[in-house]
């Protein structure tokens, strides 16, 4: 009996520099119905076919379930199909089903689950002793993602922090703090510690800038009007304004908003010069940002 082995990495842009994996997110493989035309779906862009599927339409197509997988931390899949799933190497769609937008922190009112289509896939087999072997990767598109994660309630702020003075440098270890200016009260949305390339992320929820006061919901429309700190060592390094969360660019955010911050209190010279052997992580690539798969330059 011949095996088939479907397998790859799946990710979402929350912005063209803030790429995620889809982590523990189900993927659903679908045989193709007889309206369907595989030649024409297999070749499309599949920023021509994502598509939201409402309750009606995912029961619709359950008959025609081929399999279903659950990615891990980074986003990798496997499948393995059969003569005993009377599969013999045609082409199928596939699906993402999610129960929550991920690294969102849990709600007291889990969130309802959503699945989308992504694309229809011919795959090009290669041929082994027992086996046949098949590797798709994607990234879904920053406006599909992130209005997908929008339905969840899931906000997500991506960032670099360097310094100001040129050569800019990136500055690790620093905590960035992001926080909602309100008329009333500011909200913090929260904070996070920048990496070795100063990047950093915060995940928020809609509750965390929603604030009832008086029975009243200050944010009736938009996201949030943003502004941000840093600190370093105990020692601020960056220090702006409600006047900054005003700024143009700044208010209202969407779901998945990414800024570039930079700091006057720290000189180039002051970061900590590592040397590349001893700190791999330094190199700023990306094995798994693009959506035509693996780059070369992440190997």
């Amino acid at each position: 009996m011949k095996n088939f082995i479907f397998k790859g990495r799946l990710c979402g842009f929350i912005c063209a520099e803030c790429p995620e994996p889809l982590s523990n997110v189900k993927v659903r493989l679908y045989r193709l119905r007889a309206e369907q035309n595989a030649a024409v779906l297999a070749v499309a862009n599949p920023k021509d076919t994502l598509a939201l599927l409402s309750d009606e339409q995912v029961l619709e197509k359950s008959k025609m379930l081929l399999a279903e997988v659950e990615t891990d931390a980074e986003g990798r899949y496997s499948f393995e199909l059969s003569e005993k799933q009377r599969y013999n190497g045609e082409a199928f769609e596939v699906d993402i089903y999610c129960g929550t937008a991920p690294r969102q922190r849990p709600v007291r009112v889990p969130p309802k689950p959503r699945q989308f289509t992504v694309t229809t896939v011919q795959p090009l087999w290669r041929q082994r002793e027992d086996s046949a072997i098949a590797v798709w990767e994607y990234c879904i598109p920053h406006r599909f993602w992130c209005h997908f994660r929008g339905l969840f309630g899931a906000w997500t702020i991506c960032g670099q922090l360097k310094t100001c003075a040129a050569p800019q440098t990136p500055i690790a270890g620093a905590t960035v703090s992001a926080i909602d200016a309100d008329w009333l009260q500011d909200d913090p949305l929260g904070s996070a510690v920048t990496d070795a390339t100063g990047r950093f992320r915060i995940d928020y929820l809609s509750s965390d800038f929603k604030k009832d006061v008086l029975g009243l919901n200050i944010e009736l429309f938009g996201g949030p009007d943003v502004y941000f700190t840093a600190e370093l060592g105990g020692v601020n390094i960056l220090t702006e304004t409600q006047v900054d969360g005003r700024k143009p660019g700044r208010e209202n955010i969407s779901h998945c908003f990414c800024v570039a911050l930079c700091s006057d209190e720290v000189q180039p010279q002051d970061v900590e010069d590592v040397p590349h052997w001893q700190q791999v992580e330094i190199f700023d690539i990306h094995p798994f940002p693009y959506a035509s798969g693996f780059s070369a330059e992440g190997y």
